[in-house]
């Protein structure tokens, strides 16, 4: 083989060999910003408390005018550190809403309890419970409905 033969095929040999190792690179680099950001969106998840209630609505039914209905909302810390809830709103002065002001643990189980009072109401209600805590959503809502004869 002529040497201008040999030193092209060198020069062959070193650029496809060069190109396989940016390559492998390139991708060993991507693989490892995959990784990154998987566990950059774990740990985003899994530091938060998180509320698993057995119910989000309660239908009280029908309810005489003047009456105070009472319910309970009953919830889980399915997360993953302990559960603050920092106050709850309700979209009626017609609703007084209690709970416990200490911080939930993980795995512990607690209770929202609601009075709902009738008085000067009439047909159908509809009243939303805005809870905010330390969730990774910050606010969760929960409803009760009634009809008032």
């Amino acid at each position: 083989m002529p040497f201008s033969s040999r030193f092209i095929f060198v020069l062959l040999i070193c650029f496809s060999s060069t190109v396989s190792c940016k390559q492998a690179a390139q991708a060993d680099s991507k693989s490892a910003v995959s990784d990154v950001q998987k566990n950059v969106q774990v740990t985003n998840e899994s530091g938060y408390p998180k509320f698993e209630f057995s119910k989000e609505i309660h239908k009280f039914g029908e309810i005489s005018e003047g009456e105070i209905a009472v319910c309970e909302f009953y919830f889980k810390n399915t997360g993953n550190a302990n559960l603050i809830i920092k106050t709850i709103e309700s979209s009626c002065g017609c609703t007084v809403v209690k709970w416990k002001k200490q911080p939930i643990k993980v795995g512990e189980e607690s209770k929202i309890t609601v009075e709902f009072d009738s008085k000067k109401r009439n047909g159908k209600q509809y009243k939303v419970l805005t809870i905010f805590a330390n969730t990774k959503r910050k606010v969760k809502e929960l409803k009760i409905t009634a009809t008032i004869k």
